[in-house]
């Protein structure tokens, strides 16, 4: 929206304005425009420190809660689009962090102090038949000046290239001076397909919930958003991602989803070798389940290089180095990741596991129950603080985290009951492993957390036998051998030492 009417209809409505005022007035239409970089000199922003931008949830406008999808993908979208610019200067918070102001009226000063940020984008998006309509608004946090602001409508096969205007103006309103290659990237983008990109966007949107119904929902719009585009690269970077959530949860064996999601990885590089999700995803798969560190290294390299704002592929790849024995080098990234996504449940427990793995248990645990103050539900946040209690031998403690971990799990909640009434905590945890090799006999069991219950009970022999399943397995826990605080008193076991030079990891 152009400001300079605005000047001449206040110099028209009131003539009382002398020269010094018109000078004064468009002194301050200078400094909102970034005329030669002086809002960059009149605040004082250091040249080298890099602006942190919010991306707030853009607001649905249609009326329809069914078009939710649609304004959370905008907003998902911004976020990637401005994350990919000039990210020495620009550090974007990511997505996880900043829904969590969804529909709420917290004020712009209060987003600014938790997410520790200079600016926040906001806007609305409104969907009319074919046409989409966004609204955006770039607003400093210090004084909440308005800096930038502009409506835009296209078809909706034009979404990328408006999403890129939109990208375009805010790195001018914030004085980036844009790279050659950042430039052309914003200016060749492509149309899409509608039906496409609204069934990805669907599928973005139940992938971010991982129970089974919601993974099993996320695959159905990603195959859908397929067939109406078959060489749509995010959508096969959605599948690649289904798969491993898949296997990493114990939903479906590694044996079945592991191929698949290096299938779909690869499917999405070939089509788009500079989406940075698919290479995420191919390290993920290379770490995982192939067991191929150089591949993972190279491949979370170029995710990052592709987009440095990236937290998801910073948090992985923190447990990669910390796997691979560069605690330094961990600790940096996973640092980075909780910068630019502050309030992701997930980036905090990957934090705790990397401070359980350097032996630095009263520090995850501290972590791991400021976590659970806000999210008191988080089954991996009771998992990790079960362990690590025990590792302090507070075994109490550690057991009603265990059983809050299998909280609805009537059936598990009564063997570890029976079995810490009947031998204590080494019971408890002997009829827990019991119960689970019980249902392996219908359904996958991770083969590790079996491992990690003998082993916490002492029974080094059970323990072993299951760690060899888990090789046979592919378990995509397995890599963290040599890292798990429960598998401590193994790690001078001959079978032990067999499956970590199996694997080719470090010696533990």
């Amino acid at each position: 929206i152009s400001l300079w009417p605005a000047v001449t209809r206040s110099l028209r409505r009131h003539p009382w304005l002398t020269a010094a005022n018109a000078v004064v007035a468009l002194l301050f239409l200078a400094l909102l425009l970034n005329v030669g970089g002086l809002r960059g000199r009149v605040l004082g922003r250091s040249p080298t420190r890099a602006i942190r931008l919010a991306v707030l949830p853009f607001a649905n406008l249609s009326g329809d809660p069914q078009q939710e999808y649609l304004s959370d993908g905008v907003t998902q979208e911004m976020i990637a689009q401005l994350g990919r610019l000039h990210p020495a200067s620009l550090s974007v918070i990511a997505r996880t962090s900043v829904m969590r102001y969804k529909k709420t009226d917290t004020p712009i000063d209060r987003i600014g102090r938790e997410l520790g940020v200079d600016y926040v984008l906001e806007g609305s998006a409104q969907r009319e038949a074919g046409r989409i309509r966004i609204s955006a608004e770039l607003i400093q946090v210090r004084g909440q000046a308005q800096l930038w602001a502009d409506v835009y409508e296209r078809e909706l096969s034009g979404i990328l290239a408006l999403q890129s205007d939109v990208a375009r103006n805010v790195a001018s309103a914030l004085a980036l001076k844009l790279l050659p290659a950042e430039q052309t990237r914003l200016a060749t983008t492509h149309a899409v397909n509608p039906e496409a990109y609204e069934a990805h966007l669907k599928g973005m949107q139940c992938s971010h919930r991982v129970t089974p119904q919601d993974l099993g929902a996320a695959l159905e719009y990603f195959e859908l958003a397929l067939k109406r585009d078959p060489n749509y690269a995010p959508a096969y970077a959605g599948v690649s991602f289904v798969w491993l959530d898949r296997q990493q949860a114990g939903y479906t064996a590694p044996r079945e989803a592991g191929p698949k999601a290096k299938a779909a990885a690869l499917k999405a590089i070939e089509l788009d070798s500079t989406l940075g999700e698919g290479h995420s995803a191919l390290a993920a798969f290379n770490y995982l389940y192939q067991w191929d560190w150089a591949g993972a290294e190279a491949e979370f390299k170029r995710a990052i290089e592709l987009n440095p704002n990236f937290p998801d592929a910073r948090s992985l790849f923190s447990h990669y180095l910390m796997i691979m024995k560069r605690p330094e080098e961990a600790m940096a990234e996973i640092q980075r990741a909780l910068q630019l996504d502050p309030l992701n449940e997930l980036v905090h427990i990957h934090h705790a596991f990397l401070l359980e793995s350097a032996g630095r248990y009263d520090e995850a645990i501290v972590q791991l129950r400021n976590l659970l103050r806000t999210s008191p539900q988080n089954p991996m946040a009771h998992w990790g603080l079960s362990y690590d209690l025990f590792r302090t031998a507070k075994y109490e403690e550690s057991l009603a985290e265990m059983k809050a971990y299998y909280a609805g799990d009537r059936e598990m909640d009564e063997a570890l009951t029976q079995g810490y009434a009947q031998s204590g905590y080494r019971g408890a945890m002997i009829r827990a492993a019991d119960l689970l090799i019980a249902r392996g006999r219908t359904t996958y069991v991770v083969p590790i957390d079996v491992a990690a219950l003998y082993a916490i009970a002492g029974e080094k022999v059970q323990a072993l036998e299951w760690l060899e399943k888990g090789f046979e397995a592919r378990d995509p826990n397995m890599p963290y051998l040599g890292l798990y605080p429960e598998f401590e008193t193994l790690r001078s076991e001959p079978r032990f030492q067999a499956l970590v030079r199996k694997m080719n990891l470090p010696e533990a």
